[in-house]
């Protein structure tokens, strides 16, 4: 008989195959799994860690059963044989303890608030997990264990109560003896408890924003960080005169807290952070709060080339500060200085060179004051005395756009003048010249690359006056964003980037952040060290949210501007990786959730359109997880993702799962490659290849080829209809092209295709292969050159022959040969209108030829011409209306927009349906205004205007006075009487008398023109009633009309006093009366007197 055994089905159990303690018997079970009766032979032997074999005690029934009683601490050997063979896994490790060898010093009574530290020694007690728990009656207390060496530990807690505390400790999940082990806590003493929380506030730190300047009314921020203590924070912010500003504290998911105020009022503040109700600082911090549109521009006067200017500002109403000022002209920066009159009170000097509009921009703390930045008109005194040359196209100009000054000729034939631009590398710039209604010249000019260029212009072989100009030409788009790094930074953290210029010329270069409240805060833009063509940004956001900053270069936005920062509070954890924004079926998809140092971990959900995926989660490192999970289906996922049971910003996220392997060819594969496999091309023939990928999930396919040499080859991919969609490869030359396909960002399964492109029977049994190419195929604009490449390098030998025919005249192709049958075409249409195109090969058609070219006019917004009061002056509450004229400018868009201070003023065009226009500008508040008025995108001359705009007239607000409007005696009678229109606004001053007829006359002065106090007299000839009316703008004044009686006598005036009677009784009889009047105007900058209609 043969007794078989199977390895697999012996279980071999018990306490002695792992650990157990000492002083107890270890038992090993051996299980066969068979019947008593087939049961063989068992040995179980066990050495101890000394070497000594320990006795064994063996039962046997249905199974074997071994005992034995260790005897020392340690690691034991216990092999087990059955049937003369050892059982899988034998020998096995048995570890033998001693929890009794636990020993706990150190442990007194300790006091609140105090760190208590113990030793905890299990280095005798043999190998095994020490657990230990501090706590008392109603929680536990977080406590800190170091390991001193092997076994032995010291651990510390601090207790926050006057409680006694327990100390739970197990070895190996037995209680050690004694264990819980008692702590008395006692209170602290009055000193010993100042002192403690003086201490721990001492260690409270503070930042933000809102503990430097802040705008009166804006929101301010700064963070409390704790240092992981307990205990309230509280704050107290206090005004300038002692006012209590409300704040609010707010405790963040990492631990801070956020304080926010709201100061109404300009002055200095005071903060006060309290921790346990004690200041975490000696001193309270203090605060500016400044108000920059409180900054007001006063005694602007007219500004002339070569002679220095000035204007004062008024800060004294915008707090404490530092006032700085910036001058540009043409971009370039006008030399100035800021003086300091008196409290308040400034003095910006500059000089200007150039006869141009003058950028002047203020601010104030860094940030722009009202009505900022604005455009001051520079007059040259040499106008109209010399021939000069005007405009700000000779200064500077933007690459590719017409640009364009006047030649003030004086009346000198035209014919005298020429016009000579140079370029940067030298060559010529063609120039064009119109003659102007009034005489002069108008030269317009395009340069196509950024640099310096030299203007030339003389008058028969003299140059005129300044002559030469050198034009700075830039170009906005060569302006590069570099080192941009991540767009998502935490609060506090240093933004930094770069813009690169070197290649962009040289203009002015403006960039703002807007917080995510849209505040504007303060930024300082700094040079990369050495090189001067590059501009180094840096900002530290104090708030969660998305940061823009726009970039301006010459006024120009730059390519990439705006650019966004998202800025998230520290200690919020986040997540990042591709698995959240794509997938591809049946393939893991992978992203990472990083929480440094918070307390807890991330728990993911994935959820399909019809399925949940199952994810893993796995630690990477102390607060980075790896999250996979693999997608079974298409469509828009739910990635829900969480962090201590919070969702981490941006969750849930919403990735796109695509399948390439869904993705059909229509027709198959095989309609389309040769037996080899390979994609049958030939030359200068489109291949079409249609797809449906209405089961392959939300994406996009793309496609890339390269040619034999490694170049690109144009490959396009096209809609159709639907799902579907459509390839075009066209090969230039023969031989091997790659095809790579991807769908969703995934590639296809046969890609990269390869395709063989066949070279046919050469280009003279076919059509004519040229190939056109360039915008000036399609259409032009009047008098800007428009151009076209002719490629016939695959046509043969030949030339070509261009015609460009139109209804009113036919325009002439200029053709430059660039080598390998390839040419330019230039042309440069005058008059707008539909063309046919018609280019010849060697006397052949090219395909698709003739083509329909459209030629639009050019808008030119230096010819558009606005005239009338309302560009200069007006009132709250009228119409101010003006009138633009845009016949000469060609077809374009006209627009408007007008800023006041603090407010947008409404405006309205009329148009007149001739080119003309009726501008309508309803102010809503008195001060200066920005009228900025644009033809086809591009400012107007004298645009924008500063338009003066007086507040509405209040009649109430005027007071008379004075003897003339008194009663008296004839002989005696001072007539005089004070009309006071100060704070009245803008409006009429209207005094009509009425008397005895001939017996007076009405005058009004006033000492200046700005004057609004107005001196009014009569002088009477014959007694009798006057009747004194004072209106303004249309309306009494308060007491009008004044009823003045005048008498013979002084008996008579008494009589009249006493009620007796008047001048008119019958003691006069019957006499006629007339009226005298006058009136004046208050807003404008005339005057006149007796009924005249002036502007004051």
């Amino acid at each position: 008989m043969c007794k078989v055994l199977d390895a697999s089905q012996i279980l071999v159990s018990g306490s002695a195959l792992k650990m157990s303690p000492l002083g107890q018997a270890a038992v090993v079970v051996v299980d066969p799994q068979m019947s008593a009766g087939d049961l063989g032979s068992c040995d179980v032997t066990v050495t101890s860690p000394s070497g000594h074999s320990i006795p064994v005690r063996l039962t046997k029934s249905d199974k074997f059963t071994a005992e034995f009683m260790p005897s020392e601490v340690g690691r034991h050997s216990v092999a087990v044989i059955l049937d003369g063979e050892p059982v899988k896994g034998s020998p096995f490790a048995c570890n033998i303890y001693d929890v009794s060898k636990v020993k706990i010093t150190g442990l007194g009574p300790s006091k609140v608030g105090k760190p208590a530290t113990f030793t905890v020694d299990a280095s005798e007690a043999g190998e095994g997990t020490l657990e230990l728990v501090v706590s008392t009656d109603k929680t536990t207390v977080k406590a800190e264990v170091v390991a001193c060496s092997r076994g032995l530990y010291d651990v510390t807690f601090v207790p926050h109560e006057p409680v006694p505390h327990f100390v739970n400790i197990s070895f190996n999940e037995e209680d050690v003896p004694g264990s819980p082990f008692k702590c008395e806590v006692l209170e602290l003493g009055v000193k010993e408890m100042r002192h403690m929380h003086r201490k721990e506030s001492r260690m409270v730190t503070v930042r933000g924003e809102g503990l430097k300047d802040v705008v009166v009314g804006s929101t301010a921020y700064f963070d409390v960080d704790p240092k992981g203590m307990d205990g309230r924070i509280d704050m107290e912010v206090t005004g300038p005169h002692g006012s209590h500003v409300p704040c609010y504290v707010k405790k963040l998911a990492s631990g801070l807290y956020r304080a926010e105020y709201r100061p109404q009022q300009v002055g200095l503040h005071s903060i006060i952070v309290f921790h346990q109700e004690q200041p975490i600082s000696k001193q309270p911090f203090t605060v500016e709060v400044f108000d920059p549109r409180q900054v007001k521009i006063v005694e602007m006067e007219e500004a002339f080339c070569h002679r220095a200017a000035s204007f004062k500002v008024d800060v004294s109403g915008a707090g404490r500060g530092v006032l700085s000022a910036s001058v540009r002209a043409a971009g370039q920066e006008v030399k100035h200085a800021v003086h300091e009159l008196d409290a308040g009170q400034y003095q910006v000097v500059y000089h200007p060179k150039l006869a141009v509009p003058h950028r002047i921009d203020l601010k104030y703390n860094g940030l722009h004051t009202a009505g900022c930045p604005f455009e001051v008109s520079v007059k040259n005194p040499a106008v109209g005395q010399d021939v000069i040359a005007t405009g700000l196209g000779l200064y500077q100009s933007r690459a590719g756009k017409v640009t364009s000054f006047v030649i003030e000729t004086l009346g000198h034939p035209t014919k005298e003048f020429d016009v000579v631009i140079t370029g940067p590398q030298g060559s010529a710039v063609p120039v064009r010249c119109y003659q102007q209604k009034d005489g002069n010249l108008l030269a317009e000019f395009t340069a196509h690359t950024a640099g310096t260029y030299k203007i030339d212009v003389t008058q028969g072989s003299r140059a005129v006056r300044g002559s030469p100009y050198y034009c700075q030409v830039f170009d906005a788009s060569k302006v590069k964003i570099e080192d941009v790094g991540s767009k998502s930074v935490a609060v506090n953290e240093k933004i930094a980037f770069r813009l690169q210029r070197r290649e962009a010329g040289f203009a002015e270069l403006d960039v703002t952040v807007t917080s995510p409240l849209g505040q504007d805060l303060p930024l300082e833009v700094k040079s990369c060290g050495n090189d001067k063509d590059c501009d180094l940004i840096e900002f530290c956001p104090s708030l969660p949210g998305n940061y823009r900053f726009k970039m301006t270069y010459g006024g120009e936005e730059i390519l990439g501007s705006p650019l966004t920062f998202t800025v998230e509070d520290s200690g919020v954890a986040n997540a990042s990786g591709d698995g959240l924004f794509c997938g591809q079926v049946g393939s893991p998809s992978t992203f990472k959730v990083v929480g440094p140092g918070l307390p807890g971990k991330p728990t993911v959900h994935v959820d399909g359109p019809d399925h949940v995926a199952t994810c893993s989660i796995e630690r990477e490192a102390d607060g980075i997880y790896v999250v996979t999970y693999t997608p079974l289906e298409v469509g828009v996922y739910d990635v829900r993702v969480d962090w201590d049971d919070s969702p981490i910003p941006g969750s849930p996220f919403h990735p796109k799962i695509v399948d390439p392997l869904k993705v059909r060819v229509i027709g198959g594969w095989e309609s389309f490659t040769d037996s080899e496999g390979r994609l049958e091309l030939a030359v200068h023939n489109t291949k079409k290849i249609s797809f449906d990928t209405s089961e392959a999930g939300p994406g996009q396919l793309t496609a890339e080829c390269r040619g034999p040499s490694g170049n690109s080859v144009p490959i396009a991919v096209e809609p159709t209809s639907g799902s579907r969609v459509r390839l075009l490869l066209t090969p230039r030359t023969s031989g091997e092209h790659l095809i790579y396909l991807q769908y969703g960002g995934f590639p296809l399964p046969r890609s990269p295709l390869l395709g063989l492109a066949d070279g046919g029977l050469g280009a003279s049994s076919g059509p004519v292969r040229v190939v056109l190419t360039g915008r000036g195929l399609a259409g032009a604009r009047c008098h800007e050159e428009a151009e076209f490449t002719i490629d016939g390098s695959q046509a043969g030998p030949g030339l070509p022959e261009v015609t460009l025919t139109g209804m009113k005249t036919d325009i002439k192709v200029q053709l430059q040969n660039l080598g390998n049958s390839t040419y330019r075409a230039t042309y440069t249409p005058t008059i707008p209108g539909a063309y046919l195109l018609n280019v010849m090969w060697s006397d052949r058609q090219v395909k698709g030829c003739p083509l329909k070219v459209a030629v639009t006019a050019v808008a030119d917004a230096g010819r558009v011409v606005c005239s009338g009061d309302g560009l200069r002056v007006g009132t709250v509450g009228k119409e101010i209306r003006s009138f633009i004229d845009t016949r000469r400018a060609g077809p374009g868009e006209l627009t408007a927009h007008c800023v006041g201070p603090h407010k947008v003023a409404y405006c309205e065009l009329y148009d007149h349906g001739d080119g003309t226009f009726t501008l309508n500008v309803k102010p809503q508040e008195a001060g200066r205004h920005a009228l900025t008025i644009k033809y086809d995108g591009d400012h107007v001359p004298g645009s924008p205007f500063s338009l003066r705009v007086a507040g509405a007239p209040d009649p109430s607000k005027v007071r008379v006075y004075g003897p003339g409007i008194e009663h008296g005696v004839l002989a005696t009678f001072q007539s005089r009487f004070i009309c006071d229109t100060r704070g009245a606004g803008a409006g009429q001053l209207t005094v009509r008398i009425r008397g005895p007829k001939g017996a007076f006359r009405v005058e009004m002065q006033r000492e200046s023109q700005k004057d609004r106090t107005i001196l009014c007299k009569f002088d009477p000839t014959e007694p009798g009633d006057y009747r004194v009316e004072v209106k303004w703008a249309g309306e009494l004044v308060p007491g009008s009309p004044f009823i003045v009686m005048i008498f013979d006598t002084q008996e008579e005036l008494n009589r009249f006093l006493q009620g007796s009677h008047s001048p008119g009784s019958e003691l006069y009889g019957s006499v006629g009366y007339s009226t005298g009047y006058a009136h004046m105007n208050f807003g404008g900058a005339q005057q006149s007197w007796r009924g005249s209609q002036p502007q004051l």
